[in-house]
């Protein structure tokens, strides 16, 4: 039976959503508002696809267009690797993968591509439970001629929370302790919450990250995706706020009891006297494992090796994610290069 491609612009969110529960992998990549938002960037064409083999979808590709570097990218975020359908065998899974493979170099062909920038996530799905596991994840390197790994550091929300509590760093704990004995409020902006409110902690998120940045670092458009995500139940916003005024602001992506931190804002005049943002990641930490998440991954750890060189800013803040006692595991990105 011959294969066909189904284009990601074809489908309604709910419908898309809807196959994607029929996938295994890193199936959280592949929410509709989460490739909707990496096609928001500049000169990103979206070719994401669904294959189908008859009426049955047997896999999904995110796949962006970076026209003027000749790349299968989503700007700076690479694409994530193509997730199957659940219950099929090795031998069948490599088979749509070949296909797949042969699919994408004719799209590449198509806008003159000539590499295919794409990684591999720890937390990979089945039966739309996450999991830890490198099954498999490591795949991609019998088409790259390229790859490297950096740690992400991941906390198993399982774990009983003096334990969680404990492998934090002296210094971490300090200064939640210090900010503990301040009068904040904790908010968590959810689905549950009235609209009213979403919009306008959302908003004080919004103009918290502008002058945290000191500039506009995305598009507008990106913000309002991030919006519906907390109105459609993937994505939440937590906050702590101070005599009545947010002051630290936490946004996570979640997908079926997995959690992973996506942006994040501080007011700069309450930062050295308050120290909010340990306490804030202390209280989301505590409010996810209440809410019964299986992990949260508070972000990536970046060091300096071969020809990665992260700024200042980076390894700043991943060293800080680190001492939240996460354990590490590998986020493999591979180049794949071809002749157009």
């Amino acid at each position: 039976m011959s294969y066909k491609l189904s284009y990601f612009n074809s489908f309604q969110k709910d419908d898309w959503n809807k196959i994607l529960g029929q996938m295994e992998g890193n199936q959280n990549f592949y929410l509709w508002h989460v490739i909707k938002y990496y096609s928001q960037f500049s000169n990103i064409i979206n070719l994401s696809f669904a294959l189908f083999e008859g009426k049955k979808c047997i896999a999904m590709v995110a796949l962006g267009v970076l026209k003027s570097k000749k790349e299968f990218v989503f700007s700076s975020q690479f694409c994530p690797e193509p997730i199957l359908c659940g219950g099929i065998n090795n031998y069948s899974r490599k088979k749509i993968l070949t296909n797949i493979r042969q699919q994408i170099l004719d799209i590449g062909k198509k806008y003159g591509i000539t590499k295919y920038k794409l990684f591999s996530h720890p937390i990979r799905y089945k039966k739309n439970i996450p999991h830890l596991s490198s099954e498999n994840q490591f795949y991609n390197l019998k088409w790259s001629k390229e790859f490297f790994v950096h740690n992400t550091v991941i906390i198993d929300l399982k774990t009983k929370e003096e334990d969680i509590w404990n492998n934090f760093s002296k210094y971490h704990k300090k200064n939640i302790k210090k900010a503990s004995k301040i009068k904040f409020k904790f908010y968590t902006i959810d689905s549950k919450s009235e609209k009213k409110t979403i919009t306008s902690k959302f908003s004080n998120f919004k103009k918290a990250h502008y002058l945290s940045a000191g500039k506009k670092t995305r598009p507008d458009s990106t913000w309002d995706i991030m919006n519906k995500m907390i109105l459609d139940g993937d994505g939440i916003l937590f906050t702590l706020n101070y005599k009545n005024q947010d002051i630290s602001f936490l946004y996570c992506g979640v997908f079926n009891k997995f959690a992973w931190g996506w942006s994040q804002a501080n007011l700069e005049e309450f930062e050295k006297d308050l120290m909010p943002r340990h306490l804030l990641e202390w209280s989301v930490i505590k409010k996810l494992k209440k809410m019964k998440f299986k992990f949260y991954e508070i972000g990536e750890r970046f060091y300096e090796y071969k020809n990665f060189l992260p700024s200042n800013k980076e390894i700043s803040i991943s060293d800080f994610k680190e001492k939240f006692g996460g354990k590490f595991y590998p986020k493999v990105s591979f180049i794949s290069e071809f002749n157009n």
